[in-house]
């Protein structure tokens, strides 16, 4: 049988850079802390290690974001570790969103659940312009910020896939 695989018609990525910033400083933190227990508290390193690389591990995974829309029409947003893929008869609808705002709507970036217009909706939020909202055929509903959403509507309107403007 022939292995199948897909290609990426669509693809947008983000990188932001203060969480990288910020995975510096939690490095300097572990030499820090490393120094400041090595005599008193030394049975309580590993706790403090561990919730510093944990920490590290968060921040770093939210610096990276990408959408990717494929052949098939499936849909693929989010961070490294966290993000959705969604198969074209897993959608219902796929709209532009009036207003994408982050910080009122869900109260922060990152991996969010917020209520918005009566409707509990899962947020992958990045600092991008402009939001795309997907009812999926379960009743869930997902927001991802995109800089160009007029191109993965279109994407997925020319390979099957369910987009209406």
């Amino acid at each position: 049988m022939a292995a199948y695989y897909q290609s990426v018609v669509y693809e947008e990525k983000k990188v932001t850079y203060w969480p990288l910033l910020l995975v510096l400083v939690f490095v300097g933190m572990i030499f820090v802390v490393a120094y400041l227990m090595k005599d008193v508290l030394l049975p309580w390193f590993p706790v403090a290690l561990i919730g510093l690389l944990v920490g590290m591990f968060a921040t770093y995974n939210i610096a990276f974001y990408h959408v990717k829309v494929f052949d098939d029409g499936s849909l693929q947003f989010g961070f490294p570790q966290w993000h959705i893929k969604l198969q074209p008869h897993e959608i219902k609808s796929v709209e532009e969103t009036g207003s994408y705002r982050p910080i009122k709507d869900f109260g922060g970036l990152g991996w969010r659940i917020g209520r918005k217009d009566g409707k509990w909706k899962r947020g992958y939020l990045v600092w991008l312009q402009k939001g795309i909202e997907i009812e999926t055929m379960n009743g869930r509903y997902y927001v991802f910020g995109t800089d160009n959403p007029q191109a993965i509507l279109s994407a997925l309107g020319q390979h099957g896939g369910p987009a209406r403007i």
